[in-house]
């Protein structure tokens, strides 16, 4: 699920309200079926407890995120792996996850191969201007 902080924050819900429209939009995502609903919060444990699943929560900056769509790993089926990014360590701290990876910014060489890789298929850009 991408930019969770901007999703999260378009919702005009109450707290209850919000947890389950994500968790709606975060099972649609997982079981490929679009505009699913569900009638509380507990379904996404009862559906995925079985399932091996990968997770990417991308953007999250509020614990609240974090415990509406992955409270506790036994939601999800052995060998499941869940990626959270945000900017807030504290977060992660937060919520007891203890494996944290510092992802450092690529150089400017780096960040322009990438782009090119990105946008032309090519590593080496067509001209620099």
């Amino acid at each position: 699920m991408g930019n969770i902080k901007e999703t999260y924050r378009r919702i005009n819900l109450d707290d209850y309200g919000s947890k389950l429209h994500m968790q709606e939009e975060c099972l649609s995502k997982l079981i490929n079926h679009k505009d699913i609903k569900i009638p509380h919060l507990g379904v996404v444990r009862e559906r995925l407890k079985d399932k091996r699943v990968l997770v990417v929560l991308d953007d999250v900056d509020k614990l609240e995120q974090l415990i509406a769509l992955a409270k506790e790993p036994r939601w999800f089926g052995p060998g499941s792996r869940i990626v959270v990014t945000t900017q807030d360590r504290q977060l992660l701290k937060a919520h007891g996850i203890d494996l944290v990876y510092k992802v450092e910014l690529p150089s400017r060489t780096e960040a322009l191969e990438i782009f090119c890789q990105s946008a032309f298929g090519q590593k080496h850009p067509p001209c620099v201007g």
